[in-house]
């Protein structure tokens, strides 16, 4: 009886040192899941050459755009609410982003036009092209949902920050598939690809602002931190867009350029590992520091 009674009691010691959600933990599985599925729809309708009615295909693609949201609220939210201390307004969090980006990112991003004056330009000029235009739209946006909703109250710790960041970055995320969903008549497999970069790359830059935040809330911070911040996650934005366009135009022949989305997906993974294990290192070895900081100074 005692060795059946062991794990459980382990558990339950664990959760009490860290009663919160384990935010890298489910952020990894949710990619995952997603990438999953996009992949697994894309070899499938290839393998039965599976076509649907145009109206059943623009339908199956909207309910897709919502699947980025839907693993969130059945992974993370869910594991948040079971967590001895969840975090505080994470879904009013993920409503404001997806207002700013379907109210402001949107139609801003459809005024600059940038698939007309960029899609010739030189990769240099694209990169810089869209880290002032698309880029500077999209991570201010998300820097000013957090900094004027939960940035005062709610970061207390350098997770904490990157819970909220990905949470604007899902509703953010969510709207731009929405209206990507609805304004394409693309089949369902190009879509679901596209809609799974859009949303890996929102969610995996996402964390840059939310620890950008999370220093501006020490007292010796350098000033141009927080610009500094949504700039290089501008040009992660950027780089991703200018990235994926070069990779999907793969297999060139003297008759022809074949166009492979699948290898936009690799471009998603690539960011989503290369930038969660960056950040998540870069975080933990901050709160290493400080620690050993307040050790020293007891």
């Amino acid at each position: 009886m005692a060795s059946r009674s062991y794990l459980p009691t382990l558990q339950r010691e664990e959760s009490e040192r860290y009663p919160y959600r384990r935010v890298w933990r489910a952020a990894w599985l949710e990619a995952f899941v997603l990438l999953a599925t996009a992949a697994a729809l894309a070899f499938g309708t290839r393998l039965v050459a599976l076509r649907l009615p145009a109206d059943l295909e623009r339908a199956l693609s909207f309910a897709y755009a919502l699947l980025p949201l839907s693993l969130w609220l059945g992974i993370s939210y869910t594991a948040e609410r079971r967590a001895l201390q969840p975090r505080r307004n994470l879904l009013a969090v993920l409503a404001l982003g997806g207002l700013a980006a379907s109210g402001v990112a949107v139609p801003l991003t459809s005024i600059f036009a940038t698939e007309e004056w960029l899609s010739t330009a030189s990769g240099l000029d694209r990169i810089i092209g869209y880290t002032l235009t698309v880029g500077m739209v999209h991570e201010p946006l998300k820097y000013a949902v957090l900094r004027y909703s939960v940035w005062r109250t709610e970061f207390n710790t350098r997770l904490d920050a990157v819970a909220y960041a990905m949470a604007a970055a899902v509703g953010f995320a969510t709207a731009l598939n929405i209206h990507f969903a609805l304004t394409n008549t693309l089949n369902l497999a190009s879509a679901a690809l596209r809609m799974t970069e859009i949303a890996l790359a929102q969610i995996a830059i996402s964390p840059i602002i939310g620890l950008v935040l999370y220093e501006l809330r020490k007292p010796t911070v350098f000033v141009l931190t927080p610009l500094l911040g949504v700039l290089i996650a501008a040009l992660f934005n950027a780089l991703s867009i200018v990235i994926r366009a070069g990779l999907i135009v793969s297999s060139v022949s003297r008759t022809s350029t074949a166009n492979n989305a699948m290898y936009g997906l690799g471009m998603a993974l690539f960011l989503v590992v290369v930038l969660f294990s960056a950040l998540s290192f870069l975080a933990r070895a901050a709160d290493e520091r400080e620690a050993l900081r307040a050790g020293g100074v007891r």
